[in-house]
Formats: structure tokens, sequence, C-alpha cells
């Protein structure tokens, strides 16, 4: 059958995730259940200004992810940092989350973390090129005793309180800008997803894909219409797009799966990065790399 490779519109890229999320609960029906949503919590200074921040994501199956914690660089090493896991954490448990993961590099602050209970489970070497990063996790279901930093002087000043999206907007930027005089971005964001299309323009497959400012690659999702697997099709619309990262100056690719799509990965070239046990309940996640 004739194929025709197409860019991904955001539209439908919306639709792939919606379709790999049906796939995955049918494999692994949610529970805990939890939904998909994205909370933002904020700390400001007398004058309503935001000094620190963190974004935390909900994700399936009773996972939160701490995707962004900035701290304004004059209001740190005085607890607010502590403060903010700490309210990312209760509302994680309060949304029937079991496990909270983040990602960090040696230029953040792991040690911060693991003083909270976080343990690496994966080790990303070169990655950012000429440094070195990890993913974190926390077991919310354990007794781990709460962390008070030595000097805590934040919380008698400070209150951590819901942000809005602009709030969130301002966290990111503060993030950016302190990452930035680290590991300088060598270009914008380059996307690559792509579709497949039959002789009558159905979708039968599609890669949500892109290059990030580093030179990293990620491939966030994979699908292929289930009459249409098996078959080699995206095998050979990964390596499409897989060519193009390459020649758009990407040195690898990231990913994540679970323990039952992670064959495909396999043999596609993906070696594992670290493993999440038990989650879903009863699987193993793992995060994976292929260098190219």
């Amino acid at each position: 059958m004739d194929f025709k490779t197409m860019p991904l519109t955001g539209e439908e890229e919306g639709l792939i995730e919606k379709k790999i999320i049906q796939y995955a609960d049918s494999m692994a029906p949610s529970f805990p259940h939890t939904e998909r949503e994205s909370l933002v919590f904020k700390a400001e200074d007398g004058e309503g200004k935001v000094i620190g921040g963190c974004v935390l994501s909900i994700c399936e199956w009773g996972r939160a992810v701490l995707a962004r914690l900035w701290v304004d660089g004059r209001h740190r090493h005085h607890g607010l940092g502590s403060m903010l896991i700490r309210a990312a954490e209760n509302t994680a448990r309060e949304k029937g989350c079991y496990y909270l993961c983040l990602g960090t590099a040696d230029y953040m602050a792991r040690p911060l973390y693991e003083k909270h209970g976080f343990r690496v489970f994966t080790v990303n070497r070169d990655i950012p090129e000429g440094h070195i990063s990890w993913s974190l996790s926390k077991r919310l279901d354990k007794g781990v005793p709460d962390y008070i930093p030595t000097d805590n002087t934040a919380a008698e000043r400070y209150h951590v309180g819901p942000g809005s999206e602009e709030d969130a907007e301002i966290i990111g930027r503060g993030l950016g800008t302190f990452c930035e005089e680290v590991v300088p971005g060598r270009h914008e964001y380059i996307p690559l997803s792509r579709k497949l299309v039959d002789a009558d323009g159905n979708l039968i497959a599609a890669v949500i894909c892109g290059v990030d400012e580093d030179d990293t690659a990620g491939m966030d999702g994979i699908w292929v219409e289930e009459r249409y697997r098996g078959q080699g099709i995206g095998t050979r619309l990964f390596g499409e797009v897989e060519h193009e990262a390459k020649e758009k100056g990407a040195y690898v690719i990231l990913s994540s799966c679970c323990d039952w799509v992670s064959g495909f990965f396999f043999r596609n070239g993906f070696t594992p990065r670290g493993e999440l046990e038990d989650y879903p309940k009863g699987h193993t996640a793992y995060e994976l790399e292929k260098r190219i």
C-alpha cells in the first residue's frame, strides 16, 4: 500500500496523545485513578512579585511530575525551595499519586531533592553535552521523614499558594534564564512530528518528536493504527524522523515507555537509561536513549 509522510499538526498531536493514553489504559487500567492536570504554586514578596514557584503535572496511574521549580537567586538558601517541594508533594498525595518524579542536572539542586527523600533512578551522561543529568523519584506512599532546612526563615516571611498560567510563565522564564547562563541554547526548538497517511489521506501512524535547544531530540510518543501494526510501519516512520533529527544536529534521541511496548524501542536501537519499578502498578516504566 502506498503511504505518504506529512507534518503532524498541533490538533493532530492532541488526538495522537489521546490514542496513546487510551491504548495504555487498556494495557494497565488506571489504579489509582488520576486525571491529567497541571498545577502552579508560587511565593511572592511584600510587593506582590513572584520570587519562586513550581509547576506540578498530575499524570495517569498515580504519578506526578515536578516539571519546574525555580527560586529567585536573591531568595535562595532560606528554605523557599523546600516549601515549594512540600506543597507539590502534599498536593500530589491529595490527588491520589504514589510517585513523584523530577529531572535535574549537575548545575541544579539534586542535593536538595535527595534531602527530601528523592532517589536517582536514571543517569543521563553528557545530556546536555558536557554535563550530567538525572531523573529522581519519591514514593509518596512510603513513610519518609519530612526535611526541614537548617535555615528555614523563608517559612516565617513567605506563603506558598496557588498560581496562574501567567505565574507559570514567570517561573519558566526564571528557570530558563538560569539554565541559559550555564548551558546556552544553540537554536530554537525544531519540531519534527510526522504522520503517515494512506492514498485517501487517512492517518494511519504518527510520531511526536522534536529537537530542543541543546541538540537533544525527544520522542514523546508513537502510534500506529491497530490494523497496520506488526508490518514495520512504526519502524519506517521512526527511521525517517531519526534521520531528520540527525540532519538537524541532534546527537541523541530520548524517549520513555512502559514494558508492554518496550520491545519496539529495543528493536529500534534504544537502550534503557533507567527503570521506574511498579509503575504502573505491577509494571515497569523505562527511560530510553539512542545515540545517533
